[in-house]
């Protein structure tokens, strides 16, 4: 994940002066780059370890470490579509509208993909596939996403427990155990409920995987899997549309992965698809 995605994304669980840091490095990214730490220190009005532990916190070694990969931030930057600054005006025509809302959408799609490993999506798809039992749960928004994901992977045949109510989702998670798996869905990782559901399933020997926001939160303590969205809404003001957005990309990521290393994915698709013919024909 590049050096910019990651002040984004972390920006709101900053301190004050760690914040005054991050304003001030997006909005003058050029200048920064020729800056020692001592003079980025002076130009905040910040202690130069001030700038040194907030290097530290965004995941490099040192200052020298982030001003690198600050550059080939800027650089794939370049390469990605070209953001509308501004918030989305009351006053915008529906053209306008569009070409923000696909912008910031592209945004929060290309950060998140960078925010997430490899490996991780890899090993999140394998812990997907092989888990005897799958527990999916989220709230409000995450909800929807979560019922999407349990949608598909029930067309692979996988066992899934999918549950609005908190209390039932607490009693299904007493009943799992090793091997299962609890797929919590949170944009802020703090939501109680779903903290609670994933706690439930952990005491019992089940693993979580864990998709929130880009930051430290109750939900990545708990995951053995920690996957990230990557969504600005402040900018956005949006009703979690960006937040949304990322999330689904995450999980049909999952799902395509799973599907590719499933041997009997095709033929059960199939299967599925036929059954709804049946049902479609039977219902004119």
């Amino acid at each position: 994940m590049g050096s910019l995605a990651k002040i984004r994304a972390m920006r709101d669980s900053m301190s004050n002066h760690e914040r005054r840091i991050a304003d001030f490095l997006l909005n003058n990214v050029e200048i920064v780059r020729s800056h020692s730490s001592k003079a980025l220190a002076e130009q905040v009005g910040v202690s130069q370890s001030s700038v040194v532990k907030f290097s530290q916190k965004l995941g490099y070694k040192g200052y020298s470490d982030f001003k690198l990969s600050l550059s080939e931030s800027v650089a794939r930057s370049a390469m990605l579509p070209q953001a509308i600054h501004g918030d989305i005006a009351s006053d915008d025509d529906p053209a306008t509208v569009a070409r923000k809302l696909i912008s910031r959408k592209n945004m929060a799609l290309n950060e998140t993909v960078m925010a997430n490993s490899e490996d991780a999506l890899i090993r999140s798809a394998e812990a997907l596939r092989t888990a005897q039992r799958i527990l999916l749960f989220g709230v409000g928004a995450s909800s929807l996403v979560a019922r999407d994901i349990a949608y598909k992977l029930m067309k692979l045949g996988k066992s899934v427990l999918i549950e609005s109510d908190t209390h039932v989702q607490v009693a299904n998670a007493a009943t799992l155990g090793e091997g299962d798996l609890v797929f919590a869905i949170s944009e802020s990782g703090t939501t109680q409920d779903v903290v609670r559901v994933a706690q439930a399933g952990v005491a019992q020997g089940a693993e979580v995987l864990s998709l929130t926001r880009f930051t430290r939160n109750p939900l990545t303590e708990l995951a053995t899997f920690p996957l990230y969205c990557v969504a600005n809404e402040t900018e956005a003001r949006s009703s979690s549309i960006l937040a949304r957005t990322a999330q689904f990309m995450v999980i049909d990521l999952l799902f395509i992965l799973i599907s590719q290393r499933d041997r009997k994915a095709n033929e059960l698709f199939e299967r599925s698809r036929q059954a709804v013919e049946v049902l479609r024909h039977h219902s004119k």
